[in-house]
């Protein structure tokens, strides 16, 4: 009998201390997730670290953690850029401010010729890094790694943003207004 009391108590005691492990495990996940939420107003450093490497001669730089990337905006030969970094301080690609004179011809051609009335008022040219394969998100919307423009199109308040490719084929992207 004092065995089995013995063999109680011995299990008694495993239980509960298998219980204090789960609930210490549960906290320190908790302590993770917390401090992973409390990270997240930060920039990474080794985002920093990585952005230094790929723009060296990057001047005026600016970081800024949001939603979805670890951002740098910042100017390179008088040029003003914008970096993307995602969840594994990677690049994924850089946008810069263009206008529509810098599309293919034959782009500029297609959208006076298919959105007539329509004012180009902004163009994006989003240059994609080929060794990251996560795809974007600009305007809300995921798209496909590659280099491409975006024109946002005005006309009566209504807007949209047309897609280019680098060799100048238009498709219809996103209405935003």
């Amino acid at each position: 009998m004092a065995a089995t009391a013995t063999f109680a108590q011995a299990s008694i005691v495993h239980a509960t201390h298998k219980e204090a492990k789960m609930e210490n495990k549960e906290a320190r996940k908790d302590l993770h997730a917390e401090r992973r939420l409390e990270n997240r107003s930060e920039v990474s450093v080794l985002t920093k670290d990585h952005f230094a490497v790929d723009f060296p001669d990057a001047k005026n730089v600016l970081f800024e953690k949001t939603t979805n990337y670890d951002e740098a905006s910042f100017t390179e030969d008088n040029d003003m850029l914008r970096a993307y970094y995602d969840y594994s301080s990677t690049l994924i690609g850089t946008t810069q401010s263009k206008t529509f004179a810098d599309l293919p011809e034959n782009a500029q051609k297609r959208i006076k010729k298919e959105y007539p009335g329509y004012d180009a008022t902004a163009v994006i040219k989003f240059d994609d890094n080929e060794a990251n394969d996560m795809d974007m998100i600009l305007y809300g919307m995921s798209f496909n790694d590659a280099d491409n423009y975006f024109v946002e199109l005005n006309k009566d308040n209504k807007i949209i943003v047309v897609k280019v490719d680098m060799e100048g084929q238009v498709s219809y992207f996103k209405a935003i207004k």
